[in-house]
């Protein structure tokens, strides 16, 4: 009867938690299609796949060749090539290129009949578009509908080729539909980092985002891939989150075009970093590269956490394996890093929503590269605040040591949302001496000889804070539903169930018996201290007295983006966790109020102000400003 209980109470606690964090929501998801879908993932950027184009339709009802397209489709081909040879029109190739497409999903039953015609719509579509097109218009349906068999006919002989694990693998032939030869070299792979070989390739046209509102996706030459990276690659260097996956672009080049009296051919798949490249160069001409980072993105939602967000946060010690800063793409020296640092009871995946419809804009996917913090908001403030400063600047030697600039890492830019808002703006906060003064009450006691019977580790530890400075490569800051004076909901119900169910790490609970510790107490005034997270949320906690006392650096621009759940714009009310008198400051160059409620970092209009202070950071990195609203 108890166990039931018990089990009834923790439901509804949860239930309430969920709640009061506004914030655990993971919407956006991925879904897988069958194969037979691929062609809408591509088609839907050009036109519907619905048979032949007009000019091969043409072509066909000219020189009497629907019944060879029906019935003899390789001799279909080889006519088709002799009309080319005889008269060399660019119509001519179109129709190889479109009904070799058409074959091979015909024959889409038979892998090996179809990957034969697949290569051959590949090739035809290459040799159009890097030999043949010359048309000046950017607005030539012929080049559209080549660039749109390429794109689908080489997904389909990647997937062919992925099915008979050769994706990766040079030295063997292939022979066309219509019977030239295609010797296959090793791939070559331009991507980012350690990323290569190893790494395993998807294609996004196998997946539809769920839930993102907006899609990141470009249309060029190329097939969309979700990025893999094996673990050795992941991390050889580079700090990743664990579901990391890469958004690249896959190209087919061809040393020479087989037609005639030689029916051999080169060929080789390049691996392209879309993330980072905006064109490829084939055939000597340089095309725009198709790019989509929306897939990837969603792609890495489509597993569940290791730990609920409810047992993330009242375990802090049992998933220390989440903490820690990620990046959430390949390192780059030449961009700016965007730090988002989440709220109570969430993780990283808080941002999914935000950070694709950021990568939509070309200049912030230039100019930004961005990095998630993690950890258990269950754990003390103070101590989630001093494990992303930490975490920062051990980043930043990585970086040092590596022997890289650190230029661009050191325009910095924090977003914080609810807690995440506070563990930020300690980061940027000075406390002079007048934390050692309270607690040594005035030189009545030494600092040195309160912290001797702690480790070498907590000493540091407790003298940052007892002399907090701003860490100075972060040059900007931005609230998001930040609580600074705190929330009355952990002072509810709900709010001291949560604080009970939270099992803090043992190092923590040790600490709470040294010297330092009880004359701390004594110092305030108090004769005990609440040390979870959401006691630290309380408006009348120690640790939102002690944020209120230290000063935000002066010289860093700081930004607040506030939910209100009735009306934007309109300052006061709440987002129905935090109150409009909690989240405001004096000091914010800018303050926004967009309706929502406490998940405020999802909203559009949130996001498209925190792209334009992104915006106006490069304007102020440039010498147009300082600081700026």
């Amino acid at each position: 009867m108890k166990s039931a209980f018990r089990r009834i109470l923790f439901a509804a606690s949860a239930g309430g938690l969920l709640l009061l964090a506004g914030c655990a929501s993971g919407e956006v998801g991925i879904r897988k299609v069958s194969p037979e879908r691929r062609f809408e993932y591509s088609s839907s950027m050009v036109q519907g796949h619905g048979g032949l184009m007009p000019g091969s339709v043409n072509v066909l009802g000219n020189f009497l060749l629907n019944d060879l397209y029906r019935s003899e489709s390789e001799r279909l081909l080889e006519k088709l090539e002799k009309l080319y040879g005889a008269e060399p029109q660019n119509v001519y190739m179109e129709t190889l290129a479109d009904c070799a497409l058409d074959l091979g999903v015909r024959f889409r039953s038979d892998p090996d009949t179809a990957i034969r015609y697949y290569l051959s719509a590949v090739l035809y579509a290459s040799c159009y578009i890097s030999k043949l097109d010359k048309a000046e218009s950017v607005y030539n349906p012929a080049r559209l509908g080549m660039v749109r068999v390429y794109n689908l006919a080489l997904a389909e002989l990647f997937a062919c080729l992925a099915e008979r694990k050769l994706e990766h693998n040079g030295g063997f032939e292939l022979t066309a539909a219509a019977g030239q030869t295609v010797f296959f070299d090793p791939p070559a792979y331009r991507l980012s980092g350690n990323v290569g070989r190893k790494s395993s390739f998807l294609l996004c046209a196998d997946y539809r985002p769920v839930n993102l509102t907006h899609e990141s996706h470009r249309f060029g030459i190329g097939v969309p891939l979700i990025i893999v990276p094996d673990k050795t690659e992941r991390h050889a260097g580079e700090n990743f989150a664990a579901d990391i996956v890469l958004p690249g672009t896959l190209v087919m080049e061809f040393d020479r075009f087989p037609f005639g009296k030689d029916p051999r051919c080169r060929a080789r798949l390049i691996f392209a970093d879309s993330r980072n490249a905006d064109e490829i160069e084939l055939g000597g001409r340089k095309i725009p590269l198709e790019q989509d980072l929306s897939t990837p993105l969603a792609y890495m939602a489509k597993d569940p956490p290791p730990f609920n967000f409810l047992f993330y946060m009242i375990r802090p010690d049992e998933t220390r394996q989440m903490q820690g800063l990620y990046r959430l793409e390949a390192f780059d020296p030449d961009r700016i890093p965007v730090v988002l640092v989440h709220g109570l009871m969430s993780d990283t995946r808080t941002w999914l929503q935000m950070v694709n419809t950021l990568r939509s804009d070309p200049v912030i996917l230039k100019k930004y590269q961005i990095y998630g913090f993690s950890y258990s908001s269950g754990n003390h403030v103070l101590h989630s605040a001093l494990f992303l400063r930490t975490a920062l600047r051990r980043e930043r030697e990585l970086i040092f040591k590596a022997g890289l600039s650190p230029e661009k890492f050191d325009r910095m830019v924090l977003v914080g949302h609810s807690m995440g808002g506070l563990l930020s703006r300690l980061a940027v906060s000075r406390s002079g001496d007048a934390v050692e003064k309270l607690i040594t009450e005035n030189g009545r006691h030494s600092l040195d000889e309160l912290l001797a019977d702690l480790s070498e580790e907590d000493r540091t530890r407790v003298r940052e804070f007892t002399h907090l400075e701003p860490l100075p490569f972060v040059k900007r800051v931005v609230f998001i539903a930040v609580p600074h004076k705190g929330s009355v909901m952990a002072q509810s119900w709900i709010g001291r169930l949560g604080a009970k169910m939270i099992r803090l790490p043992s190092r923590l609970i040790s600490f709470r018996k040294t010297r330092f510790f009880r004359q701390m107490l004594r110092a305030i005034g108090k004769t005990e201290l609440h040390n979870t997270g959401i006691d630290n949320l309380d408006p009348d906690n120690e640790v939102i007295a002690f944020i209120n006392n230290v000063q935000i650096d002066k010289k860093i621009p700081v930004h607040s983006i506030i939910g209100n759940i009735r009306e934007a714009g309109c300052p006061g009310g709440s987002d129905g966790i935090v109150p409009y008198s909690s989240s405001h400051l004096d000091q914010a160059q800018s303050e926004l109020v967009v309706k929502s409620g406490h998940s405020a970092q999802k909203n559009p209009l949130a996001i498209q102000e925190l792209r334009r202070i992104l915006l106006l950071h490069l304007r102020s990195a440039d010498g147009e400003g300082k600081g700026g609203k």
